[in-house]
């Protein structure tokens, strides 16, 4: 068996997940380490990114798989044996895995079963993941690069000549952890519904499978006609144009397991307002970005994966409000901000220092 990688994962899917495998396939051609893809097409979100189709094969042809499949579906994939289990046998398999909340579930341990190691995109779960397991974890962190499109607001109907906040998330991710109605509430402390020198843009995917809560958006918005709702799904080019022509992204999260949308704004130098908790921490600090406190709750109810027993955090809505105000009148201190963002994650995050990583740990597997 050859050296060199498979990528299993969601290759195509317009998702967080499908992304984390395309940015590992930039780092290893960045690097030259030889690598095959394999698209698992079994996930609820669109298949329509074919950017890596050249790369990709019918089964395994490198000695090291490296797996992009979390760890609550790993181990249902492969009793279904969609995860074929020849693919795994005589190979050193590694979980690429993520996670949001301080304890990583006990039902799903039985996935470190099926794998040698596990990488992780934050320190925030790696610390998650290590109490659960004895198997070596690793940090190994996205790589960020974003390739925009010749795109102006008019093909968003966005308005030009004024400030506009923009904030986005998949309903699949769970609206409470991504809590966007947070964001709303601190915008609308900080303007009034009719100052037409800013806007709030929020991009929601896959609305279709949620009505109930696309309901409970829009009866938050009602009213501002300086709140603007996007709730089709748009190609990922488009995504990144939209981010390109808006002026700040705001995530007010209770938790993230990485921050990739974050990290994309920064690269694109954006003054970045997010929850000072998480996965986003790793990137994020007082001179890159607009922290805004939190403290520590019990999460009221189950929400998908996130259950009753455990914490994230609740942001300051005050101060997220203050933050929005402070980057729209102080535009010395929003552009300073957007520089430092856009060096630190060309600097650490880019393919090639991400793809240094991979080799590095590729190479002590190897030899």
């Amino acid at each position: 068996m050859k050296n060199g990688v498979n990528l299993i994962g969601y290759a195509r899917a317009e998702s967080g997940l499908g992304e984390a495998c395309r940015s590992a396939a930039k780092s290893l051609q960045s690097v030259g380490v030889p690598f095959c893809i394999i698209n698992f097409p079994r996930c609820p979100s669109r298949q329509t990114d074919l950017s890596w189709k050249h790369k990709e094969v019918e089964k395994p042809i490198y000695k090291t798989n490296i797996i992009f499949i979390n760890a609550d579906q790993l181990y249902h994939h492969y009793t279904l044996n969609n995860l074929k289990r020849e693919w795994l046998i005589n190979r050193y398999n590694i979980g690429y895995w993520h996670w949001e909340l301080l304890e990583f579930p006990d039902v799903w341990v039985k996935s470190f079963d099926l794998i040698n190691e596990i990488w992780v995109p934050s320190l925030f779960t790696l610390n998650s993941i290590s109490l659960k397991t004895s198997k070596p974890v690793h940090f190994i962190p996205h790589a960020i690069s974003v390739d925009v499109p010749k795109i102006s607001r008019s093909h968003f109907r966005l308005p030009n000549n004024r400030f506009l906040f923009l904030t986005m998330f998949d309903l699949h991710s769970t609206s409470a952890r991504k809590n966007p109605l947070a964001v709303i509430e601190a915008f609308k402390k900080a303007f009034p519904q009719n100052d037409h020198t800013v806007g709030l843009v929020l991009k929601i995917n896959n609305a279709s499978h949620f009505p109930k809560e696309v309901n409970l958006l829009k009866e938050n918005i009602m009213g501002f006609n300086n709140i603007f709702l996007i709730d089709k799904v748009l190609p990922r080019k488009e995504v990144n144009g939209l981010m390109y022509v808006t002026d700040s992204l705001v995530s007010l999260h209770r938790s993230e397991g990485f921050g990739l949308s974050l990290a994309e704004a920064m690269f694109l130098g954006k003054p970045v307002i997010a929850t000072n908790w998480s996965g986003n921490v790793d990137f994020m600090n007082k001179n890159n970005s607009c922290l805004v406190d939190f403290t520590l709750k019990n999460i009221e109810g189950n929400y998908g994966p996130y259950s009753a027993n455990q914490q994230w955090a609740e942001p300051d809505i005050d101060q997220a409000s203050s933050f929005m105000k402070k980057i729209v009148s102080e535009e010395k201190y929003a552009n300073q901000i957007g520089v430092l963002a856009n060096k630190t994650i060309m600097n650490k995050y880019s393919p090639k220092e991400i793809g240094k990583l991979y080799k590095r740990r590729l190479n002590i597997l190897l030899n």
